[in-house]
């Protein structure tokens, strides 16, 4: 609300400077006929024609700029109405007035008129200077509006940069941990690779030695089997000699028997029977050592 009322408080100062300047043109342009000049300190010189050299004022530029100190600008400007209404003063009506006598008609209205447009400029002036002071104190106020929100506005862009700031630095500190992370999680995955390496070489060696367990258990089982048929081979064996001993035994007790009677029937004198029982007794020997020697094989 109060910023779109300073708005249009400046629109409508604008607005009448520019309407101040058309009238003024368009006097200018209908009393080009009518010229004085007064001369004010020697160096100052006002036109009948509305316009104004340099030296004594120069409203366009000063509608354009901003004064940094408006008391100074304002005082100026009433000075420039005071020299004015001074030159009024010593206006020639007054002279010709007092030197009437020898002054003709013509010469009183035609000082009239000069006085009646020096009066209209003074209005005109008085008028613009309003308006300038108008608009300058509107565009003071404006400027003061404007430096509080500039001032507040870079209380926030502070704030705002702090937490940026801030923000910034937690965005580091995250930043920073990512890549923490993320070279943990390299190590782990290269760690967890070696891992499943190494578990995949321990699976083949575990496979390698299952088909060798197999393979030894089917030798040990082709041994076993071997065993047991050594072993019974080895009853068989050993039955054989079991029996070839006991044969053996028998075969040497018939031997002593033989040789026992042998003796007996030497120390009888009778050959036959003698030599009946040495051929037993070799026959014996014989049979002794071929059972002897099946034994040993």
């Amino acid at each position: 609300m109060v910023d779109n009322e300073k708005r249009e408080n400046l629109a409508n100062a604008r607005r009448k400077l520019k309407k101040f300047r058309d009238q003024q043109q368009q006097q200018q342009n209908g009393d080009d006929d009518l010229t004085f000049t007064t001369e004010t300190n020697g160096t100052d010189v006002l036109s009948l024609d509305g316009t104004s050299s340099e030296p004594i004022i120069n409203y366009n530029n000063t509608s354009r700029t901003i004064p940094q100190d408006v008391t100074t600008f304002v005082n100026e400007q009433q000075a420039i109405i005071n020299g004015i209404h001074v030159n009024l003063t010593k206006s020639p009506v007054l002279e010709l007035e007092s030197g009437r006598s020898s002054q003709t008609q013509s010469d009183v209205d035609f000082a009239r008129q000069i006085e009646n447009k020096f009066r209209r400029d003074l209005e005109h002036l008085q008028e613009q200077l309003e308006i300038h002071v108008q608009t300058i104190g509107i565009l003071v106020a404006e400027k003061t509006d404007l430096s509080a929100k500039l001032s507040q506005s870079i209380k926030q862009l502070e704030r705002r940069q702090k937490d940026m700031d801030e923000v910034q630095g937690r965005l580091k500190a995250s930043r920073e941990r990512v890549d923490e992370l993320e070279k943990q999680t390299q190590n782990s995955t290269f760690n967890a690779q070696k891992r499943e390496m190494a578990v995949k070489e321990s699976d083949k060696e575990i496979d390698r030695l299952k088909t060798e367990n197999i393979r030894q258990s089917q030798m040990i089982e082709d041994l076993k089997q071997n065993l047991n048929e050594l072993d019974g081979k080895f009853n068989n064996r050993q039955n054989i000699i079991d029996q070839l001993n006991n044969e053996i035994i028998k075969l040497k007790q018939k031997l002593e028997q033989s040789e026992i009677r042998l003796e007996q029937f030497q120390s009888i004198n009778d050959p036959s029977i003698a030599n009946k029982y040495e051929l037993h007794i070799e026959e014996l020997q014989r049979t002794v050592a071929l059972k002897t020697n099946e034994l040993n094989k």
